[in-house]
C-alpha cells in the first residue's frame, strides 16, 4: 500500500483525473437513481390505481354473482309454476275435449229432435 501512495505522490494529476472521473460517474449514477426513483413512484401509483380498479371489478363481479343467483332462484320458481300450469292446462284441455264431444252429441240429439218435430211437406199429422 505504501508503494501505491508513493506512486501516486509522484503523479498528482493522475489522482485528480481519477477522482474527477469517479465524481462524474457518481453524479451520473445519482441522476440515474433519481430518475429511477421517479419511475418507482410512478410505478407505485400505477399499481395503486390497478388495485383500486381490481377491487371495483371484484365488487361488480360479486354483485353480478348475487344478482345471477337471485335470478336463478326466481327462474326455478317460475319453472316449477310453469310445470304446474302445464299439468293443469293438460287436464283442462282433456276436459274441454270431452265437453266438445258431449256438445257434439247434444247438437246431434237436438237436431234429431228438431227434425222429428218439424213437419215435412206432405205430412198431414
Amino acid at each position: 500500500m505504501t508503494t501505491i501512495i508513493k506512486d501516486h505522490a509522484r503523479e498528482p494529476g493522475d489522482i485528480e483525473a481519477r477522482v474527477s472521473t469517479l465524481e462524474a460517474t457518481s453524479e451520473t449514477h445519482a441522476a440515474a437513481i433519481r430518475n429511477h426513483g421517479g419511475l418507482l413512484v410512478s410505478m407505485d401509483e400505477d399499481i395503486s390505481k390497478i388495485q383500486v380498479e381490481f377491487r371495483a371489478q371484484r365488487g361488480m363481479l360479486q354483485a353480478l354473482h348475487l344478482t345471477q343467483s337471485e335470478h336463478s332462484t326466481v327462474l326455478r320458481g317460475h319453472t316449477a309454476l310453469l310445470k304446474e300450469h302445464t299439468g293443469i292446462l293438460k287436464e283442462h284441455s282433456a276436459i274441454l275435449s270431452d265437453h266438445s264431444a258431449q256438445l257434439a252429441e247434444i247438437r246431434v240429439g237436438v237436431q234429431t229432435i228438431i227434425d222429428l218435430l218439424t213437419p215435412k211437406p206432405g205430412d198431414e199429422n
